[in-house]
């Protein structure tokens, strides 16, 4: 007997290289200004990136901050002045143009999409998930998508999961499967949810204090197995 119905897949760096798009739009914003973008930046802008969303997921930075305040955290350690809400801006517009897909990931969706109802629910900003969604090959997979941002609710907020669940028809939470990569919005939302979760982690990261999650996996392609 099957033993998920429904599948819910993070987008970024579960489906979508989100490493792949950022360094692309990274590369593109820092040209404009004259610097030669290099590994050092990358990494550095990453981190800061990684802390400013965590700090938003977990309610301690508004929407309205969000798009400018890694930027000015990350011109702050470059020491440079530089326009941060046209950079924010410019950057935006160039990670929407991207859809990088990690490998393996269509694959997996057109093989679970044969036997599963699949949702996409995502914590990122209208005008770059929806572009990169309908430029990728992978949209047409998905019956319902859940922006962020859209609603007014991030992962991993138990209002979040509320919205999906009522898109979705209110199955038995026993029957469906949360698929991320982010430990705290992915798996904790989740796990705190009552839902099984399945963590992407392809870097071996180690796990956090008080999250367990039902599944590791990391290579996203094994999903199949624990179906």
């Amino acid at each position: 007997m099957q033993k998920y119905d429904y599948l819910l897949f993070d987008a970024d760096n579960t489906l979508f290289d989100f490493h792949a798009s950022e360094t692309y739009a990274l590369k593109k914003v820092l040209a404009g200004l004259g610097i030669d973008c290099n590994q050092g930046h990358i990494d550095n802008y990453r981190v800061i990136n990684h802390t400013v969303w965590r700090d938003f997921e977990n309610g301690k930075l508004k929407k309205k901050h969000l798009r400018s305040r890694r930027f000015d955290l990350f011109f702050q350690e470059l020491g440079v002045n530089a326009d941060v809400d046209r950079v924010a801006r410019e950057y935006l517009e160039h990670l929407s143009q991207t859809a990088f897909l990690i490998n393996g990931a269509e694959r997996l969706l057109e093989k679970v999409s044969q036997n599963h109802i699949l949702v996409l629910v995502t914590n990122g900003l209208k005008e770059v998930q929806r572009p990169r969604l309908n430029r990728s090959t992978i949209k047409h997979y998905f019956e319902t998508v859940v922006v962020s941002d859209e609603i007014g609710h991030a992962k991993p907020d138990a209002a979040f999961f509320d919205y999906v669940f009522n898109e979705i028809n209110y199955p038995d939470k026993s029957k469906v499967l949360m698929i991320g990569d982010n430990i705290n919005a992915d798996i904790r939302g989740g796990l705190d949810y009552g839902l099984d979760s399945c963590w992407y982690n392809p870097d071996d990261k180690p796990l956090e204090d008080g999250i367990h999650p039902t599944i590791i996996i990391n290579d996203i392609t094994r999903l199949p197995k624990y179906l």
